[in-house]
């Protein structure tokens, strides 16, 4: 099936690893044009060493304002069709473990950038049909143990995404989330590490308590998460918006997924 992403332009933050990684690497299969947006210049020049001719390197720090504010300006000037708006989400943590700096940092990490770049891609995207992707957690559904932090900035993450798809859906643009349950990426090794640490247990043990709280029963694949990605970011999704899909093999219990 063509989804119409051939030579379109869409920019993938936190490219280098993880699920931006397996995104980019799903849209270059495409045929797509991708800018990846990652704070480590070495990984970003690798990727663009494999793929000269559709990956365009940026290294950019999305918590930093000024930082976000040109990155913006350059996405605009590249006359992008649309983004994935992706970054490492906060630490992990227990309510009494955290202090209100850790509050402020996580603010700035999981949702200011998104609100701001956001912001300054929607005059073009709006003439564009254009896509914004959000990639957040199952936690906007079902909070997870020992994340507070994610647990309630992706929830505030969710509500500016659905408020900002009914005001602009009129225009073509579409803004959706993608959350993502256990998927073997170095994000979930550190959720993992932290539960091992308060239950005393091996890291393997902790695995698979987390694997068995799935209907399938493991881990997911990245390159599963990043085929939904693809379609939603794809012309063929043109009547999907305001949405929070999650990808998790069945861990969250709600009966609306």
């Amino acid at each position: 099936m063509d989804l119409g992403l051939k030579n379109k332009t869409i920019a993938i933050g936190g490219v280098t690893s993880g699920l931006g990684r397996a995104i980019a690497e799903a849209l270059l299969a495409e045929g797509t044009r991708v800018i990846g947006i990652a704070r480590g210049q070495e990984k970003l020049d690798e990727m663009a060493g494999e793929h000269p001719d559709r990956f365009v390197p940026y290294a950019a720090d999305l918590t930093d304002a000024t930082a976000v504010k040109n990155l913006g300006l350059y996405l605009i000037n590249q006359k992008i069709d649309g983004m994935v708006l992706n970054a490492g989400g906060p630490p992990t943590g227990r309510v009494e473990e955290l202090k209100m700096k850790d509050w402020d940092r996580a603010w700035e990490s999981t949702l200011r950038w998104k609100v701001q770049l956001t912001m300054a891609l929607l005059p073009l995207l709006k003439k564009k049909d254009g896509r914004l992707l959000y990639l957040e957690s199952v936690s906007i559904k079902q909070p997870i143990d020992n994340l507070v932090l994610s647990n309630a900035m992706r929830a505030a993450v969710a509500g500016f995404v659905k408020t900002l798809s009914r005001e602009v859906g009129e225009s073509g643009l579409t803004a959706n989330i993608l959350a993502p349950g256990y998927h073997a990426t170095p994000r979930i090794t550190s959720v993992l590490e932290k539960s091992a640490e308060i239950q005393q247990l091996p890291l393997q043990e902790v695995e698979k308590q987390f694997a068995e709280e799935t209907s399938v029963k493991r881990l997911g694949d990245p390159a599963d998460f990043a085929a939904m990605a693809v379609f939603l970011l794809s012309p063929a999704s043109g009547y999907i918006t305001g949405q929070t899909i999650t990808v998790d093999g069945g861990l969250v219990r709600h009966i609306t997924g």
